[in-house]
């Protein structure tokens, strides 16, 4: 069994207009969130090998806060290809896994994080930012991915939610 984290990044600002949208920083609740969130899935215990990050500033600064509370043992991987990514990017990322890799973490952008929830666990789910969606695969390989892309939704967290 395989394992997949989609997380979308916490809530970015639009208070500089000025700035390119690759480049918006996260607001006080996004900060609030991306800690809330790390603390979340630490407290779930859900082992993550791998992370795949977006490198708008808004994705990096989660994925930062987000470690302050988890306790992840590798080093992040950072792709412009995930700003403004299509499903069969992350289905291509996937595939390139090694077997022992377990569970892996996608933290990206909408509107490509809800549509790959809908895509592997055919269930549509209000994806807010810093959602978090946990998904379970019967493939051994995540090369096998394209052959069997159909996950079971495990678990879905939202900010919002847990207040």
């Amino acid at each position: 069994m395989k394992r997949l984290i989609l997380m979308r990044h916490a809530e970015a600002g639009w208070d500089h207009p000025n700035l390119p949208d690759h480049d918006r920083p996260l607001t006080k609740n996004g900060l609030r969130d991306a800690l809330r969130m790390g603390a979340l899935l630490e407290e779930k215990e859900l082992g993550i090998d791998r992370i795949f990050c977006s490198t708008a500033k808004r994705a990096q600064d989660t994925l930062l806060l987000f470690l302050w509370e988890y306790a992840f043992k590798g080093e992040p991987r950072y792709f412009d290809l995930l700003y403004g990514a299509e499903i069969r990017d992350y289905v291509d990322i996937l595939m390139q896994l090694s077997p022992e890799v377990d569970v892996a973490m996608i933290l990206a952008h909408n509107p490509t994080i809800s549509g790959a929830l809908e895509f592997f666990a055919d269930s549509y789910k209000t994806f807010s930012t810093a959602a978090i969606a946990y998904l379970e695969f019967d493939i051994e390989q995540w090369s096998k991915l394209i052959e069997k892309p159909e996950g079971k939704l495990l678990g879905f967290w939202a900010p919002k939610a847990l207040k």
